[in-house]
């Protein structure tokens, strides 16, 4: 692994997430089970920079929700990747909804930022007559709204390394435990005992100030786990243990 001062240099290595199958991330190992359901799509922060769709996958056993906004920042290959990739899951009961990349901008570009140097993760819950970036964060924590869903997944990456040890990367972060505890130290054991992803992640929180993380969880009372795997990974490996995340979630919800 390479790194320059505390940024880690990135792999080379790609994928194309239109195009790559879950089985070319983990061959047998995610949404391997057959279950009727519909798929519709829906624009947001329509006329604006940004504009893009949300992809709303429905069983016709009702159930639990889950809202998953991945690649708020655009240079965070792996979340995003994956999102794209979970517009092709199959649930047995409930809705899933995805935004992906939530930072289409951004993501055209290889860019952290949503616009210029506007930064899409300090902007929620935003604002209609701001900025760019809060014309998105807007849009996007109205629609969360609007869903009210039973958990929010943030899918981000870090690429900060410092002392040998990766600073955020394979990390879990919340805002309030309260919502979620059994399930999150549910998860964090997962990883703990090999049972998910490659090697065990850590926690953190509070998500930051305007951050979907925080916002969300203080403003709506919706429980959200921000996932952050580490850039200095072999992207496979990366988009691996970020589904490998949504999939735990979706199977303690009984949703897979």
């Amino acid at each position: 692994m390479e790194w320059d001062g505390y940024r880690v240099k990135e792999s080379e290595s790609d994928i194309d997430p239109y195009e790559t199958s879950f089985d070319d991330i983990g061959e047998n190992r995610f949404f391997t089970r057959e279950y009727p359901v519909e798929r519709e799509t829906y624009t947001i922060n329509e006329n604006e920079l940004g504009e893009t769709e949300v992809v709303h996958i429905s069983s016709p056993t009702s159930g639990p929700v889950i809202y998953v906004v991945a690649g708020v920042h655009g240079d965070e290959k792996a979340a995003w990747y994956a999102g794209v990739m979970l517009e092709n899951a199959k649930i047995k009961c409930g809705d899933l909804y995805i935004l992906s990349p939530a930072n289409k901008p951004g993501a055209a570009n290889r860019r952290r930022y949503f616009y210029s140097s506007q930064d899409l993760n300090r902007s929620f819950q935003g604002s209609m007559d701001g900025n760019q970036a809060e014309k998105m964060a807007a849009s996007i924590f109205q629609d969360i709204k609007r869903v009210d869903p039973d958990f929010v997944f943030d899918l981000h990456e870090a690429i900060v390394y410092t002392e040998g040890r990766d600073f955020l990367g394979s990390t879990y972060i919340f805002s309030d435990l309260d919502l979620m505890a059994d399930l999150f130290f549910d998860l964090l054991w997962a990883t703990e005992d090999g049972e998910i992803c490659h090697n065990a992640f850590s926690y953190t929180g509070p998500g930051p100030a305007g951050s979907i993380n925080r916002t969300v969880t203080e403003e709506l009372g919706i429980p959200v786990i921000t996932v952050e795997t580490f850039r200095g990974f072999d992207i496979k490996r990366r988009v691996y243990d970020q589904l490998d995340t949504v999939q735990f979630v979706l199977e303690y919800y009984g949703m897979v």
